[in-house]
């Protein structure tokens, strides 16, 4: 029966070529002087041969597949097997710098593998920070200091992929400015000098009035945070505002207002200068001279009977409060000094705030 190239056949045809780049076209049976065929097969004119109906006699016999001539399939990847999903890794771009109990958020990343992914930490995070599984490292730095430890990751794979790496995240000290809030007394007639200080941070620091502060007349503030001068001017308390500057990169900058009094101790007996003392920051030195003024022989500095000194501090005679502060403190810790001259002996209290 003679059968010609039919839309079913083109169809087929086209479906050959679809899946065939170089066929062979001698493996099969030529078309006979009629052009045609046998039943299940369409002549292809155009070379003579005899193509199968594939579909009206099952799946395409074998040679019509998706071979050449015997040569593996080219396909999108040149014939090379699947390899699966790339290599897990973490990026090791890191998360730089934080600063002490200022917020803190970072999102480690990790690439290959078959996401989603899953992020943990074998050891222990800088303090005060937490990680959660999608590799969110946030929180508020509690310590400053420089930090290492260990992330890991796992894929979703069938067969998962683990993958780790060391971090290292540095926690800069937060600056601030210590004081002492209120500054000795100025007394009346005398050079008068009085230190400020500064915690944490990056020293050296520099000290500046703010835009509109003043001090008394003849009293300056140097950047290294001494106030000085030869006053002439009596009874008067003034607030001023400081700001102070770190040499950290970037520069932390705060302020705070203080105040000081000049034209005290106007008596003929010794007069305590000292109203109040600087902050103190847990683990860093830590020095303060007290004042007096119109003393009598050798004044000597005690800690009240009954009166504990911040823990990590000692007082000396001549009145250097000095050591490290071993605790921080929620509230500050108060406590009361005595200091005698050959005719007198006057109490002193006072609190300290230890960050």
């Amino acid at each position: 029966m003679k059968r010609w190239l039919t839309g079913w056949g083109l169809a087929a045809l086209l479906g050959l070529a679809a899946c065939m780049f170089h066929p062979d076209l001698s493996r099969f049976p030529a078309c006979d002087d009629q052009g045609a065929c046998a039943s299940g097969w369409t002549c292809l004119a155009s070379e003579g041969i005899c193509l199968p109906d594939c579909g009206e006699r099952g799946p395409c016999p074998t040679g019509l597949d998706t071979t050449d001539a015997g040569t593996p399939d080219a396909g999108t990847d040149a014939g090379i097997p699947d390899a699966g999903p790339e290599p897990l890794i973490l990026v090791p771009d890191g998360p730089g710098q934080g600063l002490e109990t200022a917020s803190f958020l970072y999102r480690f990343q990790a690439s290959g593998g078959t996401p989603p992914y899953t992020f943990s930490s074998p050891g222990q995070l800088p303090p005060g920070l937490e990680l959660n599984v999608k590799g969110e490292l946030s929180g508020k730095p509690t310590a400053a200091g420089d930090f290492r430890f260990t992330l890991e990751v796992v894929d979703q794979d069938t067969m998962p992929q683990r993958a780790s790496r060391e971090f290292s995240l540095s926690i800069r000290p937060v600056l601030r400015m210590a004081g002492p809030g209120i500054l000795a007394d100025v007394p009346n007639g005398k050079p008068y000098r009085e230190q400020l200080s500064a915690t944490g941070g990056k020293p050296p620091y520099r000290f500046e009035l703010v835009a509109g502060s003043t001090l008394p007349a003849n009293i300056v503030l140097l950047p290294t945070g001494k106030v000085e001068g030869n006053p002439d001017e009596g009874g008067v308390t003034r607030a001023f505002e400081v700001r102070l500057t770190d040499s950290d990169e970037p520069p932390q900058v705060v302020t705070r207002t203080l105040q000081i009094t000049t034209g005290s101790c106007q008596t003929l007996y010794m007069c305590v200068l000292t109203r109040a003392i600087p902050d103190g920051r847990q683990g860093s030195a830590y020095t303060y001279t007290l004042q007096t003024s119109g003393s009598t022989g050798t004044v000597t500095w005690k800690v009240a009977a009954g009166s504990t000194l911040p823990p990590g501090l000692t007082l000396s005679s001549n009145g250097i409060l000095s050591g490290t502060p071993t605790q921080a403190m929620v509230e500050p810790y108060s406590f009361t000094l005595s200091v005698s001259d050959a005719f007198d002996t006057r109490p002193l209290k006072l609190s300290m705030q230890v960050y």
